[in-house]
Order: structure tokens, then C-alpha cells, then sequence
């Protein structure tokens, strides 16, 4: 039986997703890694694996943990989820975390979930 245990296509689109939060093109994600701007255009596609070599790079220059491509953002832990939405929040204005906290509130409120 040949199983594949990590989904490189999901992977992939989790780098590309760090890859623009932090506003890196694939040029300059390709040249903090070391990695060919080719190479780092198939990871994004799931055209191809990877070594866990070239994933801890990866991670390193988006400054990210594997569990965050490797663990699907519904499989996060509550700790996980937590600490996603504090890096979001890093770059957020005073009044735009304002408003965050509002939905929030009336998130938790409400019969919604």
C-alpha cells in the first residue's frame, strides 16, 4: 500500500500563504533560503517534495514552525490557534485590534457557534 502521509499540494499552499503574509515574493523567499526561485515555485505548487532539510529553511526564513504546514489550520490545538492570531495581530493598528476584539466579543455573545 502506498500511502503518503504529508499532502504536498496543502503544504505548499501553506508557504505560499506564509510567503505573502510576510510580503516575500517567491524571488526573495528563494534567496533567504538558498533555494532556486524554480525550486521554490514547484514547493508552492506541490509539484514536488521536499527534504526536511529544505522545509526547516523554509520555515526559518518565514519565520514559522513546521507543525504550521505539516498540521491542517482545523487540526491546530487551541495553544496553536492562539498563538497564530497573536502574530496576526502583531501588525495591526490600535484600532484595527479594536475592532478585532469587538467581533470577538460578540462572537463569543451570540448563538453563532
Amino acid at each position: 500500500m502506498n500511502e503518503k502521509f504529508i499532502n504536498i499540494k496543502e503544504m505548499g499552499k501553506y508557504i505560499k500563504h506564509y510567503r505573502l503574509q510576510k510580503a516575500l515574493t517567491q524571488e526573495k523567499l528563494a534567496d533567504k533560503t538558498g533555494l532556486s526561485l524554480q525550486y521554490i515555485g514547484n514547493i508552492e505548487r506541490g509539484a514536488t517534495t521536499s527534504s526536511m532539510e529544505t522545509i526547516i529553511k523554509i520555515c526559518y526564513a518565514l519565520n514559522i514552525t513546521p507543525n504550521q504546514l505539516f498540521i491542517p489550520a482545523s487540526k491546530f490545538s487551541k495553544s496553536a490557534l492562539i498563538q497564530q492570531i497573536s502574530e496576526m495581530l502583531e501588525d495591526s493598528s490600535e484600532n484595527e485590534i479594536r475592532h478585532i476584539t469587538k467581533y470577538i466579543e460578540f462572537i463569543q455573545n451570540s448563538d453563532l457557534f
